[in-house]
């Protein structure tokens, strides 16, 4: 009898491999515990902490009101004690009512105290458009990279959501770890093994030779098509997932540019002040400058009607556009 092939993966959803990340983390650390709205016996908004308030209960699975600001202090507060609070925002778009106590007082609580403390909190937030209008749909990831003393994710695939879920749980933080409505329903291998992907590693989703495109979050899989489509006309894309924002892995960036000469970048929020931009600037500043052109959400608020919707959010067939501009430079 021929013997069976071992299993090493198993296929979950987006949501479900940031389910069993958090679920495997809380049963390892007690201090580890989960704030948010409708994130206790529902499970949260995307279904993504599904099962845990039935396993660990109401102490540690702590439905919070609609008041994110007060969420964010809370955690921050607890996180200064010991706790490891991960802290759930629905929308991205309301992180701004908890920068207080983000910015001013959980990313600077180390350098105050001269590391005697610290606030090992997670922030989990979800961006991106999907039908829910000017409120519910930015991206607003690179205002946080400039605040020192913040870290920032944002996973693409399955496995990525896994690994930097069980990274930013065990880290000093805080971290800020962004996912996108979109990719909760999409499925992928992860690892049966406990696999942390440590921070500032980006992964090169495709290998090129024509031109760098580096991107993060959903937009990843918007930049593998467009790869996939330049194929066809003999232009061989590079696609760079970043995973980590702060701190940023530019060494893979750069490395890659000085192979193909050329950058494209691109993101779902805005390319002004944009992650793109700091890419760029922190590539060029090591090799100097090379042909290049970034692309983000159109400059508008983006719609809940959805042709408008998909007129301001970039897709395969405006990247693939501007990777074409960029070979022409």
């Amino acid at each position: 009898m021929l013997d069976k092939p071992e299993v090493s993966t198993q296929r979950l959803f987006f949501r479900e491999a940031v389910t069993r990340a958090v679920r495997e983390e809380m049963t390892r650390n007690h201090h580890v515990m989960v704030m948010g709205q409708d994130v206790g016996a529902f499970g949260g908004s995307y279904r993504e902490f599904d099962g845990l308030y039935n396993l660990f209960g109401p102490e540690r699975v702590r439905d919070t009101p609609v008041a994110e600001a007060a969420s964010i202090g809370i955690a921050a507060g607890a996180a200064a004690a010991g706790y490891r609070p991960i802290v759930s925002i629905t929308y991205m778009d309301f992180l701004m009512l908890g920068f207080d106590a983000l910015i001013n007082y959980a990313a600077k609580l180390r350098y105050k105290t001269a590391g005697r403390l610290t606030a090992p909190l997670v922030v989990k937030t979800t961006a991106g458009a999907q039908g829910q209008g000017v409120a519910h749909s930015q991206c607003i990831e690179s205002w946080l990279m400039s605040v020192p003393g913040l870290k920032i994710v944002a996973p693409s695939t399955p496995a990525d959501a896994y690994g930097l879920m069980k990274s930013a749980l065990r880290d000093d933080g805080p971290v800020v770890y962004i996912d996108h409505k979109r990719l909760f329903p999409t499925p992928g291998e992860v690892t049966l093994a406990e696999d942390l992907i440590p921070f500032g590693k980006a992964s090169i989703r495709r290998e090129g030779t024509d031109l760098t495109l580096v991107t993060h979050g959903y937009m990843t899989r918007v930049a593998l098509q467009a790869a996939q489509s330049l194929e066809s006309e003999g232009i061989s894309c590079e696609v760079v997932d970043l995973r980590s924002l702060a701190p940023l892995d530019i060494h893979t960036v750069t490395a890659s540019v000085s192979r193909t000469g050329r950058l494209l970048t691109l993101e779902e929020g805005q390319s002004v002040c944009g992650v793109g931009t700091e890419v760029a600037c922190q590539t060029f500043e090591r090799i100097g400058p090379r042909p290049w052109k970034r692309l983000g959400a159109l400059r508008a608020p983006v719609s809940s009607n959805p042709v408008l919707e998909a007129a301001c959010i970039p897709d395969a067939t405006r990247v693939a556009a501007m990777a074409r501009a960029v070979l022409e430079l």
